[in-house]
């Protein structure tokens, strides 16, 4: 009997069982196909006497399906009552046995990052064989209830995991491809609660957030009056980009764009681009992923010479939907980077719609229902560009 404990001594000894035994059973209930223990598995697949692998809450990537597609030997357990949750894994050929009981499922994170704990039972432990036999014919029942993989059902699975990958990845608190670097409860912005949230607004130490809210509902006056964005007055349109102009003199509030030269060329000239950008964007309703793409294909267009980036499409964002939208500048990245756990630099496009529009949209403040005390409804009102009023440093 031998305790495995560590990622290495894991993959080690799964990979060894696989090469030395004539057979093998396995339930499991995930498992991922980007490891060098799947891929000796696949290679051995002949060795495979039963093989149930769980998909509950879509953790089994769809690549491990269409391996096998038309087995005789594995098979997914698709709906079950409760979550299929078993790991086991056994091995023998006609003179030994070996048999690992324990936490760990067939995926990379328990192949190389998560902490799992294993039991390696052989038949020096059991010299009847009888234990075996159990993990053998436990597997058979899982087996009989579960079901082979088509090309049809397989298709289906992948379609909706694609839907879902991204909200298994956010209930282990990544956001976008990067692995986080904090757990979501040390981050104040995913753990604050509407009282938390608006207190620290109404601390804000550089600008009055009276004034503040004022300015949001102007522009939003200004959008809802107007017809688009190219039919404001300059600097109207100078305000709401962030650029110096004798129109209003907060202009800089929710990020200054004074030194974006290109931006302040695409704004002066009225470029159409900067408006049929803004277009894409509905002053109502949750704004979606196509709405911000459709968003950003415009919004290039007024940069022929390249020279745009987050700041400034996230600028004009903020101010016509601050509910959702909050500028990245330089003034404010850097706490909000340190305190969502994520890198300031390289902050791109998909970045910031996946790492913090993304985290914002799951924060419980954000997802309050609006105050019915007139304040706090307009500080809830344009509560995501209303974090530049916390992490704002001079």
């Amino acid at each position: 009997m031998e305790l495995i404990a560590t990622n290495q001594e894991l993959a080690s000894n799964l990979s060894r069982l696989i090469r030395t035994y004539d057979h093998v059973s396995f339930a499991v209930a995930w498992a991922s196909a980007n490891t060098a223990v799947f891929q000796s598995l696949v290679k051995h697949s002949t060795r495979i006497a039963k093989g149930v692998i769980g998909t509950h809450f879509y953790q089994t990537h769809p690549d491990v399906l269409d391996v096998f597609i038309g087995s005789k030997s594995v098979r997914f357990m698709l709906q079950p009552t409760g979550v299929f949750h078993p790991k086991l894994y056994v091995f023998w050929n006609s003179q030994q046995w070996e048999v690992l009981i324990g936490s760990a499922n067939l995926t990379s994170g328990a192949l190389t990052t998560n902490a799992e704990a294993m039991v390696l039972l052989t038949g020096a432990d059991d010299s009847s064989g009888h234990l075996r036999d159990q993990v053998v014919s436990l597997i058979d029942g899982y087996w009989e209830d579960a079901a082979p993989a088509t090309k049809s059902m397989v298709a289906a699975y992948r379609e909706v995991w694609k839907r879902k990958e991204p909200a298994v990845r956010k209930l282990a608190g990544q956001y976008g491809k990067a692995k986080p670097r904090k757990p979501l409860t040390d981050s104040s912005v995913m753990s604050m609660s509407w009282g938390q949230f608006a207190a620290k607004v109404k601390g804000d130490q550089y600008h009055g957030f009276k004034e503040r809210c004022e300015l949001l509902a102007a522009v939003q006056e200004a959008f809802t009056r107007n017809k688009d964005f190219a039919s404001m007055d300059t600097g109207l349109r100078k305000t709401i980009a962030g650029l110096p102009n004798d129109f209003n003199d907060r202009w800089a509030w929710f990020g200054s764009m004074k030194g974006a030269g290109y931006f302040h060329q695409a704004v002066n000239d009225n470029s159409p681009h900067l408006s049929r950008a803004l277009d894409a964007i509905p002053l109502r309703g949750y704004v979606t992923r196509s709405q911000y793409d459709a968003y950003l294909e415009e919004f290039k267009k007024a940069f022929p010479k390249g020279r745009h980036g987050v700041g400034v499409a996230s600028r004009l964002l903020a101010l016509k939907r601050p509910d959702q939208f909050v500028c990245f500048d330089s003034k404010n990245c850097k706490e909000l980077c340190a305190d969502f756990g994520i890198r300031q630099t390289g902050m791109d496009y998909d970045r910031y719609w996946e790492e913090i529009v993304e985290r914002i949209a799951d924060s419980p403040w954000w997802n309050a229902p609006r105050p019915q005390d007139a304040t706090d409804a307009a500080i809830w009102d344009g509560r995501a560009a209303m974090l530049d009023a916390i992490f704002y440093r001079e």
